[in-house]
């Protein structure tokens, strides 16, 4: 089960996403196909030609004007009286006023709006977005995630193991994620789904931090999924403004007594 299924099947979305991979058409595909889950589980029109409450803007320059016909729309209660979702395809050919206006709206979204950027490398879209979205990577090989991830995977295989120490040694590491939330999150989700993916899928190209999962192979589905489960709630915390200090503190917290429990 994807991390967005699981979310559907929970219902813990976010307001906003952004979906990276190589291949730009595809990422489209994903997004569509994505909208169609959330009004099918809401009993809307999954028709995406016919329904209102949805608009993809994907264009070769998305300029200020574009962006704050999109603002103006936002505000517009959706027709079905529960959702509306804004697919902005090629992210990252955002201009950079328009960026920085999308910015602030992201910053006041109604309950019942749902954004979803597509860019083919996270790097290209700026990290004051990132850190207020849910990345979904889509890239095969070792996707970019904004994170040293031999790192962030030692820490938390240490704390694991039990030696919480190993947190507070690396605290400012961590802490300094606070302005790209996202890269962190995103990078403690990878490596739960890279725990999958070697103890039950048999993968091993994690790159330089396959030692880390290899130690962590003794984590079941069970851990893996209240682990996900916890992550997701400081993360949509995060986005009420929660203290980023004690919000980090919490998740390798239960890493810990995950690690602790038989």
């Amino acid at each position: 089960m994807s991390i967005l299924d699981r979310q559907l099947k929970n219902n813990t979305l976010s307001n906003a996403y952004i979906i990276e991979g190589e291949d730009k058409n595809y990422n489209l595909v994903y997004a569509k196909d994505f909208v169609k889950k959330v009004f099918a589980s809401k009993d809307i029109s999954t028709n995406l030609e016919i329904n209102p409450d949805i608009e993809i803007i994907d264009k070769d320059i998305i300029d200020i004007g574009t962006i704050r016909s999109l603002i103006k729309d936002m505000v517009i209660r959706p027709v079905n009286n529960k959702i509306k979702i804004y697919i902005i395809h090629n992210a990252q050919n955002l201009r950079v006023e328009a960026a920085n206006a999308m910015l602030k709206s992201l910053e006041e979204l109604k309950a019942y709006s749902l954004i979803i950027f597509t860019v083919d490398n996270i790097g290209r879209i700026l990290p004051t977005i990132r850190s207020r979205c849910q990345l979904i990577s889509l890239n095969t090989t070792n996707s970019q995630v904004g994170i040293d991830m031999d790192k962030l995977s030692e820490i938390f295989s240490k704390v694991y193991a039990g030696d919480l120490s190993a947190y507070y040694r690396e605290r400012d590491f961590l802490l300094s994620f606070k302005e790209d939330k996202s890269s962190l999150i995103e990078g403690i989700i990878r490596i739960l789904s890279d725990i999958i993916g070697n103890k039950y899928l048999r993968k091993s190209d994690f790159a330089t931090y396959h030692y880390n999962i290899e130690r962590l192979r003794k984590i079941n589905l069970t851990k893996i999924e209240r682990l996900l489960e916890r992550i997701e709630k400081i993360n949509r915390s995060f986005r009420n403004n929660i203290n980023f200090e004690l919000g980090v503190e919490n998740i390798f917290l239960n890493i810990y007594r995950e690690g602790r429990q038989g």
